[in-house]
Order: C-alpha cells, then structure tokens, then sequence
C-alpha cells in the first residue's frame, strides 16, 4: 500500500446496535439498515459490537449453533455492497462457525471498499464465552488500510494488556474493540451481584498505556435467553480514545432498559494517526525487553507454587507530603502495617539533576538507616527512595526497610522518566520480597506507564507494588462514574496509570507521592475498583491516606489466579522481542 495514499485524518464511530436474541436473518436486516446510517453521516471507520447478528446470552453450542454465520459469509454478502459504495471501513462481532473445523470462535471482523480485510477470534474468553466458544487462534493482528493500521480486540480482551500491547507492538494506529459489556440484574442475590462488572470500565487503558485510538463499540438494554428465561443488562458506555489516553466521546451509561432492536446511537470523533504515531513509539521506546525475557513468554498455572497461600490482615498507608518539603523525620509505621513515602523521599520535589548528585548516598547510609530505625521502632514495614551513588554511578533507588531494622530489598528504577534520565543509571533487576504480609513488588509510579513491568510482577506473584510517586499525573480516571458499583468512584480525582495497573494485575498498588493545589499523588488502588475495592485518595491536607485491609486482595469475579491461569501465554513471544 503507498503510504501517501493513507488518509491521515478519519471521522470514526463506535456504534451502540441491538441485536435481537437469535435472529441471524434479522439482524443482518437491522444492521445493513444501521450500516447505511452510519455511511451517511460520513464515517470513515464504524465499530459494531460484538456477536451483533446472534445475540450474547446462550447456555450452550447448541443452542447457539443455529444463528452462527462464516467468514465470508451472509452477514459480510450483506455489508459489502454498502462498503463498496460509500468507502467506509467497518468492523462487526460475528459469532463464527470454521467452515472447515466446525467449531464456533467470538469473532470480529474487519471490512472495507476493497472486501474483507481481516478477522480476529477472541482470545481472552470469559466464563460466558467458554459455554459457547473454542478459544481464539489468529493471534493479535494489524491490518493496513486506507486510514490507518487497525487492530481488532474483543471485550473481555481488555482485561488482559498484553493483547492490546501485541498491537503496539505491530504498529497499530487505531484499536476497534468490540463489546457486550454486560451486569448482573438488579434482582441478582447478593452472591450474584459480586460478578456485577463492567468490561467497558476498563478500556482506558487501552489507549493511555499504548498511544493508540481506540474505538469502544457496546450494547445497550437487557437481553433474555428465551429458553432458560436468563438476563443481562447492557450498560452502554462506547467510547473513543484518544492517544494521550483521554475520552473523546462517550455514549449515555444506562440501567436497565427494553429496547427495540436494531441502530441505538453513533458515537463519533475525528483521529489523527500522527497523533498516535507520536504517542505510541514515544511510549515504545520507554521498554526493556531484557528484562521481560523469557518470563513474560512463561505460562503460569493456578498451582503456581510462587504465589501467596495464606491470608494475613495489613494496613496499607500512603503518605502525603506537599511538594516543599520532606517530612521523612516525622515518619510512623505500626505492626504488620506497609508505608510508602514519596519519592526522592529525603527531599523536597525536584526536577534538579545538581540537587540530586549533592544528597547521593551510598547504601547503608543516612538515608536506610532512617527508615530502617523507623520500621524497626513501629514493627512494620517502610519504603522510600533515594540517589544511590555506586563507585561511578548513580541510581534513583526504591528501598523495602523491615521490622528488624534490615533493608530487606533494594530495586535500582529499571524504567527511566526523563528527569531520572538526566542523572540516574538504570537498574538490571525486578524486586519481588515474600514478607509475613504478602509479596512485596518495588518500584517508582511514573515506571508503571510501561505496562510489561508490573505484567512481570504480576507474573512473579506479588501481591504488593509498593511504588513512591513524584506530582500528581495530569492523566486521571476517565471512566464514567456510573460504572462503578463502590462509593466515592475514582473518576477525575485518581491518577489513572497507578489505578490501571492494579486492575490489570489483581494485586494492591500504594503510592505516596505529593499533593500540588488540589491533586495528589497519593493513594491506594485495588484489584477490584468496579465492584470491591474502592480507589482511596488522600484527602487535601491529610498526612497520608490509609486502608485496613487483606492480602492477598480480596476478589469477586477475578483475582489474580484466574488472571494468569486465564492468559494465553502461547501469544507472549513478542513482548520479550
């Protein structure tokens, strides 16, 4: 394809279409109807929700196997005149039948003016979609077009970030993610209700974490199994996503509601692919794949002999200083309880490398020993991070203290941000510390945007990434309020990053870190913050914030063994490349 024939600038649309349950004919009526709605309104690229001719909620593959469709098929016969004669691109959920296997796959595929592009089968199958599907087997793929490199994901492949990261990886400019986010009714038990998540809460960070476009298409009302009598609701929510990782449109998040088949809105915004061009190799360019190597291409079981196996009670502090000042002699532990200063954390902030060099320390010195009589006198654990100077070098260094007064773990930044860059070396090691409180990850927040690094963790069982953050990120929580089942939801107030990462691995994220006017840095994330456990951020003028709490985390739909039983390591090789 001649790059100049490229179109660098493309009106997409995340589409918000019905379907009615089992009605492949139907739908495909509805959705040539909805296709050409679209086309009018000048779209470029439309992304359909996923299995859009068939419905969602099926107890079995027989039940499901008369409304399959093939790629090609009835469904693509039927789209592809209307493409042919607008120019628009489009991507739709099929559930497919191999026409040569037999077997079903949750799949999307992807068309334009020119035929069939490309398909994806979904990898990342969750308890509903293993009743009905085989698991994926195309891999994450990237196809050239006129507008753009799209990459096609699937709902629950959201939970996982290394799919969306394979894409990267290839160059992906555009991400069509094709959903049925679904919750539990509100007459579900109490048992029922701890399932009640939300795909569609977590494609944030799809784009912040990979400088991608990313095009969010889902359902909305309820949908009834007609034989078993089963429901679900759709909560809405498709969304577009710029490269910086900020929300560009957004449909209405609704309860639950009887709707009509068919075209239920359009969703719309103008990309730049220079603007992920930039954002994406900018963020490429922070990785190490030395590190990743050969452990995040490893396959973990759920008898991982690595992983925590007995529950013990903590308290998880952040603390909170303002951006003037170090507060590092006044600092308190108690037992059993886990303190994260910020940063740099004998200093007042800084940006100056000069600054730096002068209070360079070797280990042992002042600094360790601080936190180390301070863990020592409050029987718990401490960690801070200081320059480290080591013969020649420096290195900006996360330390673990302990009850004893022992340094129990030191971790040179491995990722370095561009003020570390202009002083520190960095480190060659992970750190992951087994305590009587959990498995206890070192690292610094602003490292945490290079999502291989906690993956490693993740990987490695910790249950704990103890990270001092620097000024609060200008990137917050985005993600519609009404998606979360807990109190004081983290939208516009948490720094998103930490809070991702903590999802995507199932594991705590503690940051202290530094107020500045009416943000900080300091906080607490959980495993679970749709549903479970809530984003807890410092409250202006408060030394620290802090949570009672378990490790590992407590989980409702997910924790962190099904997370990795869950991944499809097979896939990994290239994030080790």
């Amino acid at each position: 394809m001649n790059p100049s024939e490229i179109k660098k600038s493309s009106k997409v649309a995340a589409v918000d279409f019905i379907p009615a349950w089992g009605d492949l004919t139907g739908n495909i009526r509805r959705l040539v109807e909805a296709t050409e709605k679209v086309a009018e309104q000048g779209v470029n690229y439309a992304v359909f929700p996923e299995t859009a001719v068939s419905g969602y909620l099926f107890s079995d593959s027989t039940e499901l196997a008369p409304y399959l469709d093939t790629i090609p098929g009835k469904t693509t016969a039927a789209i592809l005149p209307i493409l042919a004669r607008t120019g628009m691109y489009m991507s739709v959920g099929i559930a497919e039948r191999d026409s040569e296997s037999g077997l079903a796959y949750n799949s999307a595929v992807l068309m334009g003016p020119e035929g069939i592009i490309g398909k994806y089968r979904k990898i990342g199958l969750n308890s509903q979609d293993q009743k009905v599907f085989a698991p994926g087997n195309t891999g994450v793929k990237t196809f050239e077009t006129l507008i753009g490199r799209i990459a096609l994901l699937i709902c629950y492949d959201d939970t996982y970030w290394q799919y969306v990261r394979l894409a990267a990886l290839e160059g992906a400019q555009i991400i069509g993610w094709h959903s049925v986010s679904d919750r539990m009714m509100p007459n579900a038990t109490p048992a029922e209700m701890l399932g009640d998540h939300s795909t569609v809460a977590h494609v944030q960070h799809m784009s912040a974490l990979n400088g991608i476009w990313v095009i969010c298409a889902t359902r909305s009302g309820i949908e009834t199994n007609p034989i078993t009598k089963g429901q679900l609701y759709y909560n809405g929510g498709s969304s577009v996503w710029a490269p910086s990782g900020h929300k560009v449109a957004q449909s209405p998040v609704l309860s639950p509601l009887e709707l009509e088949p068919g075209l239920n809105g359009i969703y719309s915004a103008t990309i730049d692919l220079d603007e992920a061009d930039k954002q994406r190799n900018a963020l490429l360019a922070k990785r190490r794949p030395d590190l990743y190597f050969p452990t995040l291409a490893f396959h973990r079981s759920p008898t991982d002999i690595n992983a925590t196996t007995t529950i013990a009670q903590t308290t998880l502090i952040a603390a909170q200083w303002e951006k003037s000042i170090s507060a590092l002699d006044a600092i308190k532990v108690g037992k059993n309880e886990l303190l994260v200063l910020p940063e740099l954390s004998a200093l007042p902030y800084t940006n100056d490398p000069n600054v730096l060099l002068t209070h360079a320390e070797k280990q042992g010195g002042i600094f360790e020993q601080t936190l180390g009589k301070a863990a020592s006198t409050g029987q718990g654990y401490i960690v801070g991070s200081y320059p480290e100077i080591d013969v020649d070098k420096l290195y900006h260094t996360v330390v673990l203290a302990g009850p004893a007064g022992e340094i129990l773990a030191r971790y040179r930044v491995t990722h370095l941000n561009e003020r570390d860059s202009g002083w520190a070396s960095a480190g060659n090691a992970v750190s992951v510390t087994v305590t009587p409180i959990g498995r206890i990850a070192l690292a610094a927040a602003h490292e945490l945007e290079v999502p291989e690094l906690a993956g490693l963790y993740s990987t490695l069982r910790a249950d704990i990434i103890a990270a001092p953050a620097g000024l609060p990120s200008d990137l917050k929580v985005e993600i519609e309020s009404h998606l979360f089942s807990v109190e004081n939801p983290p939208t516009g107030r948490a720094d998103f990053i930490p809070y991702a990462i903590a999802t995507l691995n199932q594991l705590w994220v503690v940051c202290g870190g530094r107020s500045e006017r009416d943000s900080t840095s300091a906080a607490i994330y959980g495993p679970e913050p749709v549903v479970l456990t809530p984003t807890l951020t410092a409250q202006k003028g408060e030394p620290e914030v802090r949570l009672q709490t378990q490790v590992p985390a407590p989980f409702t739909w997910i924790n962190q063994e099904r997370l990795i039983s869950g991944q499809q390591a097979i896939w990994f090789a290239p994030l080790t490349n």
